[in-house]
């Protein structure tokens, strides 16, 4: 689970949401802020209300309601242990909003793939054009007729035959 960290001095930096920009493009993972160095503030109005608009500058930027925790300050160059723990259970038993983007796009994880090429194609061409088949599982909502499946480093695919749950021929 990615912590996006924040040094709150008054802002959060352009380089966070930039951070949280490239987040968004891989579908949002399990993301929380952490903010830290609050006891450089002298006030207590001024933090108050910096935490308020910061939490909803990253609400703006994830979703309502994204989880930030708060660390007060170092102590001898070390974060407060009860803070630390406190850190700790509240990533293990935080609950998380779930992705929309990732519900409404399918997506097929693959485990593993065979070659079902005839062997007498392949002994006469070493360099024909090849039947592979894929097992996986499908994410997100159902795939539709004319989906198009793209195989990273290779093409975008007319989508092709399913058998069983996630059986998937692709026939060059």
């Amino acid at each position: 689970m990615p912590a996006v960290l924040v040094k709150l001095l008054s802002e959060l930096s352009m380089e966070t949401f930039e951070f949280l920009n490239i987040l968004q493009v891989h579908g949002f993972p399990k993301v929380m802020g952490v903010l830290t160095h609050l006891d450089k503030f002298k006030d207590a109005k001024k933090l108050k209300k910096t935490k308020q608009r910061l939490k909803h500058r990253f609400w703006t930027e994830i979703y309502d309601g994204a989880k930030l925790f708060y660390l007060s300050g170092l102590v001898h160059g070390k974060y407060p242990k009860r803070e630390i723990h406190n850190l700790a259970r509240f990533i293990s038993v935080m609950k998380f909003h779930p992705l929309s983007w990732r519900a409404s796009h399918p997506y097929i994880l693959v485990d593993r793939f065979e070659d079902v090429t005839p062997p007498e194609r392949v002994q006469l061409n070493n360099k024909c054009d090849r039947n592979i088949t894929l097992y996986g599982y499908l994410r997100g909502c159902n795939l539709k007729k004319g989906t198009k499946v793209c195989i990273v480093k290779l093409s975008i695919f007319p989508f092709p035959l399913i058998y069983g749950l996630i059986r998937i021929e692709l026939f060059s």
